[in-house]
């Protein structure tokens, strides 16, 4: 089964979602930061516009990130604008920067794992945008396990979907960007999804438990309580360090970027952080 949907920014200007309601449309995926991490000056009127309409939405972040830390700050600059709000569809990362291709195969699957994790950790889908080029000599086999939204359309493109174009992998096709419907003003980029978000809840593999399962002991002399799993992650202000003997709630694991093994704690009842799982002691 096929749902037909879009994907705006600022460039659609202001929106009638409710023409493009009724127009049919089964999706929106909405820009929610632009260059710099501000945040698309349309984003909030276009939420609110597919909240009141009932139209299922999704975001994607173009990245320009060039380092763990960029990439990072990407996606928790999209946590703080989503604000825990619902989304049906995917938060999409955006991989087509010409500065970031240089980086090579490996660093860009690290990038997006980075992202990833961030998104997920948060409660949300996760998926990534790209051309039929960049998913061919770009993205790396491991990241190809996720769900992609392929762009591909003809150089003379005339806001038709045509078949021939069509890719055959990927969740979803975004076929133009020359597409014109009821509501906005101007060409609009229309998709092609493949998968019904709306009757899928995301997996519970992918959110974070913050159920003890066991508690544990600090066995290092100080431990670094980190607000995501690996040592690239920051200490977490409100609780920095553990010591010796502490005992924590062990409410779940994750795997770091380098595969180490790390513990979702709770501490003191109230904080939650990441910790090394080879300096916890089950009791």
């Amino acid at each position: 089964m096929e749902y037909r949907g879009i994907d705006v920014s600022s460039w659609q200007g202001v929106i009638d979602w409710k023409k493009v309601a009724d127009h049919g449309t089964e999706f929106a995926i909405i820009r929610i930061t632009e260059v710099g991490n501000a945040i698309d000056r349309y984003f909030e009127r276009n939420y609110a516009g597919c909240m009141e309409y009932r139209i299922p939405t999704g975001v994607y972040k173009f990245s320009y990130a060039l380092s763990i830390d960029e990439v990072r700050r990407e996606a928790e600059k999209v946590i703080e604008v989503l604000k825990g709000r619902k989304l049906q569809f995917p938060v999409f990362l955006d991989l087509e920067y010409s500065n970031q291709r240089r980086l090579g195969t490996e660093m860009i699957a690290r990038l997006a794992e980075a992202f990833r994790r961030i998104i997920v950790d948060a409660g949300y889908r996760f998926g990534i945008y790209c051309n039929l080029d960049w998913y061919r000599n770009v993205i790396s086999e491991e990241l190809k396990k996720y769900d992609f939204w392929i762009a591909r359309y003809p150089v003379d493109d005339n806001g038709t979907l045509i078949e021939r174009y069509r890719p055959d992998i990927g969740v979803g096709w975004q076929y133009t960007s020359k597409g014109r419907i009821p509501g906005i003003e101007g060409y609009v980029d229309r998709d092609v999804f493949y998968k019904n978000y709306v009757a899928e809840e995301p997996s519970d593999k992918e959110k974070l438990s913050k159920e003890p399962k066991f508690v544990g002991k600090v066995t290092a002399s100080a431990l670094n309580v980190r607000t995501g799993a690996g040592t690239e992650y920051p200490n977490l202000r409100e609780y920095p360090l553990l010591k010796r003997d502490n005992l924590i709630d062990v409410c779940d694991t994750r795997e770091a970027i380098d595969g180490t093994k790390w513990y979702y704690v709770r501490i003191a009842g109230k904080y939650f952080g990441f910790v090394a799982a080879r300096y916890i002691e089950r009791q």
